[in-house]
C-alpha cells in the first residue's frame, strides 16, 4: 500500500512538472509574440507617419485598421500571459476522474482557475473551474454523476476526487476526498490569516454555493446568506461564471455592482481580476441620489441618517421611516402619480395671434397618454410649437425663443404641479392621514426617507436616462434598501439582477427589507439561502448567535479560543495591550469596530498618539486599509479580520435594538479572535456571557500597556 501511495505521489509530481514545463514554454512564446507585436506596431506607426502625405484616404484607413488589429491581438496575448503567470504559481487545485458510460477507461480532469490546452495537441491540460465538466468536482461525491456536454448529458461514475495545495509551483499537499470539498482543505484555508482584500474561493466552493454560482436561468436571483456564508464572494463568482458562460453576448462593460460604500468596493475589487475577468463598474445609492437631486434639493444621506439614529432615536422620524419603507407605500405613491393626470385642465393656446383650441389640446394630451405626465405635457407643447411656428412663418411672420417659451408656460399651467417635487409634496397634503409623514429638515433639505420616494416620483413623471447598457446588476446589502429603492432600481435597470444580503445585519431596523419583502417586489425571482457560516470559529459564531439568534445558521466546525470580555479601568490601555499581543502573533489583520465614527476617531487618536500605525475608515474613505483598521460597525459590513476588538461594550453604548444590530455586525467581523472591552456596566445584550462556556469574562484594574503608553 505504501509503495502504491509513493508511486501515486511520484506520478502527481511528474504531472505537475510536465504541466509547469508546458506553461513555462507557453509563457516564453507569449512573451516573444508580445515583443514582436510591439515592434510591428511601432514599425507600422513609423511607416504611416513617414508616408502620410503620399497615402490616399483608403490607404490611411487600411493602415490604421491594421495597427488597431495588432494592438487588440497584443492585448489578448498580454491577457493570456497574465493567466499563464497565475497558473505557473498554482496550475490546479482539483482533479476528478470520470468513467463515462460506454467508455473503456476513466478520463482524468484537472481543474484550475483558468483553462489551458497543450499548445501542440490542443488537448485540455487544465479545465477552467467554470467549465461544465468542473461541476463534477463541486457537486458530486464519488459514484454516479453527470455533467452537460455539447452533445448532451454525459452519465457515468466518479472514480476519484483529489484536492491539491500548490503554491509557487510547489505541491504542498494533496489528498483524496470521497465527499464534496474535503473538510481538511476547507479547514486549512479557513484557518489562514485574512488578506488585505477579498480573494477568490474556487478551491473551496461548496455544493450549495455552486448551485448559486451556476444558476444561469434566473432573471432575478435573491440570495439570503447568514454572516460569514460567503454570499458576496459567491455573487462575484456568479458574475465571473456568467461572463464565461455567455462570453459572446456579455462582457464586463455590461455588468455593474451596487456597493454599500466605496471602501467595500475597494475591498472586493481584486476578486474578478483574480478570476481572469475585467473589473466592473460600481455605483451606490448616494451617487444615484446625487444624479437626480443635486439641482433639486438638499438631502440627508444614508450615513447621516444612521449617525443621527445612533445618537438618538426620534420616534416620529422612525415612524416616517417605517411608513415609507413598505411595498404598500410604493403602491399608494403609484396610485397618486397615476391620478394626477385627471387634474389636467385643457385650455386654448394663444401665441402670435394664432390659436389652438381647447379641444385640440385635450386630444393631443389624450394621444400621449402612454407617456409620463411631464413628458406628456412637453409633447403637447412641442406639437403646439411646431404647428404654430409653421403657421406664423407661412404667413411671413417671425417666431422667437420667447414664443416657444410662452407656449410651454401655457401648457404647463394646465397642470397644478410645476414639477415632481410639487407632486410628491401634494401626495402628503392630499390625505390627512399622511400629512405628518413628510417633514423637511429645512427649507431646502429633506430627510433620507424622502430621497428615493422623490426620485421615484421624478422617474414616474418624466422620462429619465437609464442604465440601458447594463445587462446584469449585482446588489449587495439588500436588507438596507427599502421597497421604493428597489422600485427605483427596477426603473433604472431593466436587466438581470443578483440581490444579496442578510436580514440580521440591517443598520436601520426601521426601514430594513426582509427576503419576503424583496421577493414581493420581484415575484418571479429565484430565492436561495446560504445557511452555513464559514468566516468565524464556532466559539465566535455561537457568541454572536446569543446576541441575535438565527436558527437557520449552521456554523463550520472550526474551533478556536472563547471570545474575551474585559472590564477595565482604562479601556485604551487594554486596547493597546491587545494590539501589542497582535503584533507578536501570526495574525495579519486587526479590526477595531466601534459603534459610531466619532468613537472610532477617538480610538484612532488614542492609539496613533503612542505611535501605533492604524488606518481610520470613515464615510469619506475610498480604499480599504491593511494591518490595523479602525472603523464603525456600519462601514465594517462585508469586511473580515483575523482579530476584532469591540470597544465600549456597555449598556449606555449598546442599549436599544439598533445598537443590538451594530453589536452583532461588529462581532461577526472576527475570523479567529474576538475581544470586547468596557469601562461601565456591560450591555444587557451580553448578559449571556456569564456562562463560562460562551466567553471569558475578566476584570482588569490595570493594564501593562498603560505604563508603556
Amino acid at each position: 500500500m505504501t509503495d502504491a501511495r509513493t508511486s501515486d505521489e511520484e506520478q502527481e509530481h511528474h504531472y505537475l512538472a510536465e504541466t509547469l514545463n508546458l506553461l513555462g514554454k507557453e509563457r516564453e512564446r507569449l512573451s516573444a509574440d508580445i515583443d514582436k507585436a510591439a515592434d510591428d506596431i511601432d514599425a507600422r506607426k513609423k511607416h504611416l507617419w513617414d508616408n502620410l502625405r503620399d497615402m490616399d484616404f483608403a490607404e490611411k484607413a487600411n493602415y490604421r485598421g491594421e495597427v488597431d488589429l495588432s494592438i487588440k491581438m497584443t492585448e489578448h496575448a498580454q491577457l493570456l500571459h497574465k493567466r499563464v503567470e497565475k497558473l505557473l504559481q498554482s496550475p490546479y487545485f482539483g482533479r476528478v476522474d470520470f468513467h463515462t458510460d460506454g467508455e473503456s477507461d476513466a478520463a482524468t480532469h484537472y481543474i484550475g482557475v483558468h483553462n489551458f490546452s497543450h499548445p501542440e495537441t490542443q488537448e485540455i491540460v487544465i479545465h477552467d473551474w467554470r467549465a461544465p465538466v468542473s461541476s463534477l468536482f463541486y457537486d458530486y461525491e464519488t459514484g454516479r454523476a453527470c455533467y452537460e456536454t455539447p452533445k448532451g448529458t454525459a452519465h457515468g461514475d466518479i472514480t476519484r476526487k483529489r484536492q491539491y495545495k500548490i503554491s509557487g509551483g510547489r505541491l504542498e499537499y494533496m489528498f483524496d476526498s470521497a465527499l464534496n470539498i474535503g473538510d481538511e482543505i476547507l479547514q486549512r484555508e479557513l484557518g489562514q490569516s485574512a488578506d488585505d482584500r477579498m480573494k477568490n474561493i474556487v478551491a473551496t466552493i461548496q455544493r450549495e454555493q455552486n448551485a448559486v454560482i451556476r444558476n444561469d436561468t434566473a432573471d432575478v436571483l435573491i440570495l439570503q446568506g447568514v454572516a460569514g456564508s460567503g454570499k458576496t464572494s459567491i455573487a462575484l463568482h456568479r458574475v465571473a461564471f456568467l461572463l464565461y458562460r455567455f462570453k459572446d453576448t456579455l462582457s464586463s462593460d455590461n455588468v455593474m455592482i451596487l456597493s454599500p460604500n466605496k471602501v467595500f468596493g475597494d475591498y472586493i475589487a481584486d476578486v474578478l481580476p483574480e478570476l481572469g475577468e475585467e473589473r466592473v463598474a460600481e455605483i451606490d445609492f448616494d451617487r444615484i441620489a446625487s444624479r437626480f437631486l443635486d439641482k433639486v434639493t438638499g438631502y440627508e444621506t444614508f450615513s447621516e441618517q444612521v449617525v443621527n439614529l445612533l445618537d438618538r432615536v426620534d420616534d416620529a422620524a422612525a415612524e416616517r421611516m417605517r411608513f415609507k419603507a413598505t411595498p404598500e407605500f410604493v403602491a399608494r405613491l403609484d396610485e397618486w402619480i397615476a391620478s394626477i393626470s385627471g387634474e389636467f385642465t385643457p385650455a386654448e393656446i394663444a401665441q402670435k395671434s394664432k390659436r389652438l383650441s381647447e379641444d385640440w389640446v385635450a386630444d393631443a394630451f389624450e394621444d400621449a397618454r402612454a407617456m409620463p405626465i411631464f413628458t406628456r405635457l412637453d409633447h403637447v407643447a412641442d406639437t403646439a410649437v411646431h404647428l404654430l411656428k409653421n403657421e406664423v412663418r407661412d404667413r411671413g411672420g417671425k417666431w422667437s425663443a420667447a414664443d416657444t417659451s410662452g407656449v410651454r408656460k401655457q401648457v404647463r399651467a394646465m397642470l397644478p404641479y410645476k414639477d415632481a417635487f410639487a407632486v410628491y409634496k401634494a401626495f402628503y397634503e392630499a390625505d390627512d392621514n399622511r400629512r405628518t409623514m413628510f417633514k423637511p429638515l429645512g427649507k431646502k433639505k429633506i430627510e433620507y426617507s424622502d430621497v428615493f420616494p422623490l426620485i421615484y416620483t421624478m422617474i414616474r413623471t418624466a422620462r429619465q436616462e437609464t442604465f440601458g447598457h447594463i445587462r446584469h446588476l449585482l446588489v449587495d446589502e439588500m436588507q438596507d434598501y427599502t421597497a421604493v429603492q428597489y422600485a427605483v432600481l427596477r426603473e433604472l435597470f431593466s436587466c438581470q439582477m443578483t440581490i444579496l444580503g442578510d436580514s440580521n445585519q440591517s443598520v436601520n431596523p426601521f426601514s430594513s427589507s426582509s427576503l419576503a419583502t424583496i421577493h414581493g417586489i420581484f415575484p418571479d425571482a429565484d430565492c436561495l439561502e446560504l445557511c452555513k457560516s464559514y468566516r468565524s470559529t464556532a466559539e465566535i459564531t455561537e457568541f454572536a448567535q446569543n446576541i441575535s439568534r438565527n436558527d437557520k445558521l449552521v456554523p463550520i466546525e472550526r474551533r478556536g479560543s472563547l471570545p474575551q470580555i474585559v472590564a477595565c479601568d482604562d479601556q485604551h490601555a487594554e486596547i493597546l495591550d491587545i494590539i501589542e499581543r497582535h503584533g507578536r502573533s501570526d495574525f495579519r489583520s486587526l479590526g477595531i469596530i466601534c459603534k459610531t465614527i466619532a468613537q472610532a476617531e477617538a480610538v484612532h487618536r488614542a492609539v496613533t498618539e503612542v505611535g501605533v500605525e492604524a488606518t481610520l475608515l470613515d464615510y469619506d474613505s475610498t480604499t480599504f486599509g491593511s494591518g490595523i483598521v479602525i472603523t464603525s460597525a456600519h462601514i465594517s459590513k462585508g469586511l473580515e479580520f483575523d482579530r476584532v476588538i469591540v470597544p465600549d461594550a456597555d449598556e449606555d453604548n449598546y442599549g436599544n435594538e439598533m445598537d443590538k444590530c451594530m453589536l452583532y455586525i461588529a462581532c461577526t467581523r472576527a475570523m479567529h479572535e474576538l475581544h470586547l472591552t468596557h469601562e461601565r456596566r456591560l450591555s444587557d445584550f451580553l448578559s449571556f456571557a456569564a456562562d463560562p462556556d460562551v466567553a471569558t469574562v475578566t476584570r482588569q484594574s490595570t493594564s501593562p500597556a498603560l505604563s508603556r503608553a
